[in-house]
């Protein structure tokens, strides 16, 4: 390509994303990203202007649970610090977002001091952000940029985890001049087929001489979007299925072979009898932690579980390390089981009817919520009380319901929210979020509106931190109160205040038919209602805390 032709660093990160299906960019322009903006905005990137960095993250993690990249950019110092709790989150859970981090020229790298320097080491912020990522560029020798650009975007979508470009302000408008190189980069070493074969074989095996197996799948699968493959599976082997609270709603919960969310102590009754009592659990992308066993009470041995993980396949007490969902997934496909029907009572966990009352509760909303969202709406989740609420809501999409469990990250759901729908193009966000949840990223709706989303944001209001209550109550867990529905007026939603079944069957309603606008719903809370299975979780987890 003779050098006249080439585009710049900046134009070529921009056509990167695009090339890759990144239609916005999130972030908060910045004196050493500003280039960047310019370039994105005259080559038809959407670059969102969010509220704050961290809910600019969040977006773009919404983003990318929607089409497999999300990117934001920030400025150097101050910006990149500020995304690095929300995107500690996704991380944790494997979601590919890419910060773009403007920087110092390299002309201005002479001892100087600068603005937003976090210390004297002008290398701080990226080695800091090493530890949260795949891998970081620093975008320093044009000859290399077009292939540091490409290699960190494609790591990012095959490892599902985020990364981190360093774009010194005087590379955005650089251009190539000389020949272009590649970095030589060590090759990965393939898993060898036979291991593959070796392990679906085994699983199989072991599906095949259990009376009672079922499925359990976890986040892994909802990441991999393998949702119809696993009803696919599960239907040809005759499996009944149960989901892990990090894997909720990835399969499309109507279909009769789903039964609800295991996770130990805060289980339905009916339905941990069930699970523990089969003599086999075949994990899916499970992620075994203390959030997914309910504070570890999963009493399951290891001769009665396959876990299928991120690096590998576990069957009894045998390893086939680098064997993950993926590799093993067509072979096992391939495997011949025999015809299997399923138990004659399902004991499905799913939230019941609840008609009557003077007094809104979480398990109303639970049933409220599954008799209200559509095949077309995105659910979007916070943790605590929402997060445990919604394990009984029974969706009926796979893919429809997205949460960031496993980090805990409070004020994830709002920003989401318009990060989910401008990567899906259709659907109307439905946002479950607490009351201290919403006083971190709440006023962020703003920027979904501007963009053209419209949620209905639900603020289940128990006046403070219903999950550390369930933990250890005290006066430490009060937060302010807010008159959330008086918020829309602020932000250019609808509000409305729901106390009592008919209130919120009233306001649920009137968000449903009014499309023009986004909604809060305050849903007036006992400050001590906590649904089943965080009441569950509390009790454990208090016992851990007492343990040490």
């Amino acid at each position: 390509m003779p050098p006249r032709t080439r585009p710049s660093i900046g134009e070529y990160l921009i056509d990167a994303l695009n090339k890759r299906g990144v239609r916005h960019v999130f972030g908060v322009p910045g004196d050493f990203i500003l280039g960047l903006y310019e370039i994105g905005t005259n080559r038809g990137m959407n670059m969102v202007n969010s509220t704050r960095e961290e809910a600019a993250t969040y977006a773009a993690n919404g983003y990318a649970r929607e089409k497999g990249l999300g990117a934001v950019a920030v400025t150097y110092g101050v910006g990149i610090l500020a995304t690095m709790a929300a995107l500690g989150g996704a991380n944790s859970e494997g979601v590919p977002v890419v910060v773009i981090g403007g920087a110092p020229g390299l002309a201005e790298r002479d001892g100087r001091r600068i603005h937003h320097y976090p210390s004297d080491d002008v290398d701080a912020p990226r080695r800091m952000m090493d530890e949260i990522t795949v891998a970081s560029v620093l975008l320093n020798q044009p000859d290399i940029a077009y292939d540091q650009i490409d290699w960190l975007l494609d790591l990012c979508m095959s490892e599902m985890r985020p990364g981190y470009i360093e774009l010194p302000r005087d590379m955005i408008s650089a251009v190539p001049k000389g020949q272009l190189r590649t970095v030589a980069r060590t090759a990965r070493v393939p898993v060898p087929e036979d291991r593959c074969r070796a392990a679906a074989h085994d699983v199989a095996e072991a599906i095949r001489a259990a009376k009672r197996p079922l499925l359990w799948v976890g986040h892994g699968s909802r990441s991999l979007k393998f949702g119809e493959r696993v009803l696919a599976f599960a239907e040809r082997t005759g499996l009944p299925v149960v989901e892990s609270v990090m894997g909720k709603g990835f399969v499309d919960e109507s279909h009769p072979q789903v039964l609800g969310v295991y996770v130990g102590a805060g289980t339905e009754p009916r339905l941990r009898k069930f699970v523990e009592r089969s003599d086999l659990i075949v994990g899916l992308g499970l992620d075994v932690n203390d959030i997914t066993t309910g504070a570890f009470s999963v009493p399951i041995p290891a001769e009665r579980t396959v876990r299928i993980f991120r690096n590998g396949t576990r069957v009894g007490h045998r390893t086939y390390l680098g064997v993950d969902l993926t590799r093993i997934a067509p072979f096992l496909e391939h495997e011949r089981f025999p015809r299997r029907a399923l138990p004659a009572r399902m004991p499905y966990a799913w939230a019941t009817p609840i008609t009557g009352g003077d007094r809104v509760t979480t398990d109303i909303v639970a049933d409220r919520l599954q008799r209200f969202v559509e095949p077309s709406d995105i659910v979007v989740c916070d943790v605590g009380v929402g997060a445990h609420l919604a394990m009984d809501a029974r969706l009926n999409r796979a893919g429809q319901f997205h949460i960031e469990r496993m980090y805990v990250g409070m004020g994830f759901a709002v920003p989401a929210a318009a990060g989910t729908a401008l990567a899906r193009g259709k659907g109307r966000p439905i946002v479950l979020v607490g009351d201290g949840s919403f006083q971190m990223t709440g006023f962020d709706l703003s920027t979904a509106i501007r963009e053209g989303v419209k949620p209905i944001v639900l603020v289940l209001d128990n006046h403070g931190y219903g999950a550390e209550r369930s933990i250890r109550d005290g006066q430490f867990n009060e937060v302010a109160t807010w008159d959330y529905a008086a918020v829309g007026a602020v932000v250019g939603a609808k509000g409305a205040c729901a106390r009592t079944p008919d209130e919120l069957d009233e306001a649920l309603a009137a968000a449903r038919r009014d499309r023009r606008h986004a909604h809060i719903i305050q849903i007036d809370l006992d400050r001590y209602d906590v649904p089943r299975a965080l009441r569950a979780l509390g009790e454990g987890l208090a016992g851990l805390m007492e343990a040490e």
